[in-house]
């Protein structure tokens, strides 16, 4: 069932992605076998996580890999889709529903598909955004065209009767007008630069009051004015993802060297998270929250930031034990 309005009540049930070698396409011998590699030991790691999940009390559920083929439709094709590694950009809970996103990314048209086997068990209200059609000249490069309704998942921050939305990046107005108008129980509030794209990339509410972020206290939303602020110092972790870079650079198509996924933790109640091993020497960091009383539990990822994805982002919760829609302003 599912149930999930916000981001910090005890967890009690999630999808956490997976990799296989399907993706690795177009590509020479040497960077076939470095991805190979890469591949084998996230998936090695995704198991241990979902172990610690299940040490935790938590249901996990697993994505059933359906390939990577080709994709044609009436208006452009492309070679492959992508892993379901990250579950969070393409589903969204809202409450008792769970929603089948549009993404800005041809690549993801049918992504859910990995999905399909764990909503059909959750015996909730189902409901899809209008399949985009993609119909304009040229792939997406920075700015999401208004024609069909676009919005990924992350681009929402839950927090009881409030849906906080980034700025933009990963959705356009027709995918938050949809939101609004097929929820209207409730309040969306805009963000403005530069809390734009993923959110779960910029703030993770802890708990009602609490919040993670790199960003300055001076460019918050005025929703978070009262808030408590765990301050994150995005050098630690540009360092760690300009190494990966510098590794891999051959075979990754971004650079990611300015991401920082230290934000981008799992709250399994209020007083626990999950964060990479990684972040094991931000000191500064793990003595802002044990102040507030919050216990760490370390994964290891080792590749997180060349496939740049957090914690949030490789898991989607379907079920916190809460109660219900709740007004916390």
């Amino acid at each position: 069932m599912i149930n999930c309005y916000n981001t910090f009540d005890p967890l009690q049930e999630i999808i956490l992605g997976d990799v296989d070698h399907s993706a690795i396409i177009n590509c020479n011998p040497e960077q076939h076998d470095r991805l190979r590699h890469i591949f084998d030991k996230t998936k090695k790691e995704l198991n241990e996580i979902e172990n610690t999940f299940k040490k935790a009390g938590v249901i996990v559920h697993r994505p059933t890999l359906v390939g990577n083929e080709a994709i044609k439709t009436p208006y452009w094709n492309i070679k492959g889709t992508k892993i379901p590694l990250t579950p969070r950009d393409v589903i969204l809970t809202l409450g008792k529903t769970v929603i089948e996103t549009s993404s800005w990314q041809r690549e993801r048209l049918f992504e859910t598909y990995n999905y399909r086997d764990i909503l059909l068990k959750c015996k909730s209200r189902w409901v899809s955004m209008p399949v985009p059609r993609h119909n304009y000249k040229d792939e997406l490069t920075e700015e999401v065209p208004n024609v069909d309704p676009i919005l990924e998942a992350p681009a929402i921050l839950k927090y009881g009767k409030d849906l906080l939305v980034s700025s933009g990046g990963s959705h356009n107005a027709k995918g938050v007008e949809w939101i609004r108008i097929n929820f209207p129980e409730y309040r969306i509030h805009q963000l403005d630069k530069p809390f734009e794209g993923h959110l779960d990339s910029h703030l993770t509410i802890l708990k009602p009051g609490l919040l993670l972020t790199h960003h300055e206290r001076s460019v918050l939303p005025d929703f978070f004015k009262d808030w408590d602020v765990v301050q994150v110092d995005p050098k630690h972790d540009r360092e760690i993802s300009g190494r990966q870079y510098l590794i891999d650079q051959k075979i990754q198509d971004d650079d990611f060297s300015n991401t920082v996924l230290a934000v981008n933790t799992l709250s399994l109640d209020t007083n626990t998270v999950m964060m990479y091993d990684v972040y094991k020497n931000n000191k500064h960091m793990l003595r802002q929250l044990d102040k507030h009383g919050i216990e760490v539990i370390f994964v290891k990822f080792t590749y997180a930031h060349f496939f740049n994805q957090g914690v949030t982002c490789i898991t989607n919760d379907l079920a916190r034990n809460t109660k219900g829609l709740l007004d916390y302003t």
